[in-house]
């Protein structure tokens, strides 16, 4: 009979884990990336080259240009700015914000009948009786990129930057063996903008079961490949009068 710890014991699972820095600096900026996905894949660079070609190829609605289609006020875009929220749900609309933006004064007036005078409720509720398209189109929208962009691809992992300590961290990342490190492609998929430019990050990363990696994400004015990063950077168009054309 096998005793406690025979030798049938079941060998411990490797893991590795990363750290994806949200820190940049962008000319001479000091910038926090805030609030956005990361994906991590198995493989590097050449076995995604498919992605990383959809990537370059995307063609993506700046966060100005979905909501100026849709007809928002300057106002309500301009708070969107402020916070970089892609949706109304990303902070408090304060009772100020209600006064200055008009659809948060129209969804406000309406809760109010709705709710029978109960200002707090109406503000409370506020963003319920937003249009759909001002609430979450733009969710959507991207939402529906991501799905075209992973196509049959799964990430294992995904992790979103913080507020505090402007991370998206990784553990628990399953590796074949304790003793060699594995490569690993991590990626935003989704643009992420940055003063007049968006910017994706397609990074190679070597993994290994001792240590935790750092990865500090590379920035540029025009897309290039800089440490086994591909980086892809966009100039955002610009909304006038409805509609959007590249600078």
């Amino acid at each position: 009979m096998l005793g406690l710890f025979g030798s049938m014991s079941v060998q411990a699972q490797s893991l590795g884990s990363l750290e994806v820095s949200g820190r940049l600096r962008v000319g001479s900026k000091s910038e926090k990336i805030t609030r956005k996905r990361f994906y991590l894949f198995t493989g590097g660079l050449d076995q995604h080259k498919t992605l990383t070609d959809k990537l370059k190829a995307a063609d993506v609605t700046s966060r100005e240009c979905f909501y100026c289609q849709m007809k928002a006020s300057p106002e309500y875009i301009a708070w969107l700015k402020t916070g970089d929220c892609e949706s109304p749900y990303c902070r408090e609309i304060t009772k100020d914000d209600t006064t200055k933006v008009p659809e948060f004064q129209a969804a406000y007036q309406k809760g109010i009948k709705q709710y029978r005078g109960k200002a707090d409720i109406a503000q409370m509720w506020l963003t319920t009786n937003l249009p759909p398209t001002l609430r979450d189109g733009f969710y959507q929208q991207r939402k529906s990129l991501l799905k075209s962009l992973l196509g049959t691809l799964k990430p294992i992992q995904s992790s979103m930057t913080d507020t505090v300590s402007v991370k998206a961290i990784f553990i628990d990342i399953p590796l074949k063996s304790s003793d060699i490190s594995e490569l690993f492609l991590i990626s935003n998929l989704i643009p992420i903008e940055i003063g007049d430019k968006s910017y994706v990050w397609a990074c190679e990363v070597e993994i290994g079961a001792d240590k935790t990696e750092k990865l500090v994400l590379p920035v540029a004015d025009s897309s290039k490949l800089i440490k086994k990063c591909e980086l892809i950077v966009k100039d955002l168009p610009k909304c006038t009068g409805g509609s959007c054309n590249t600078k």
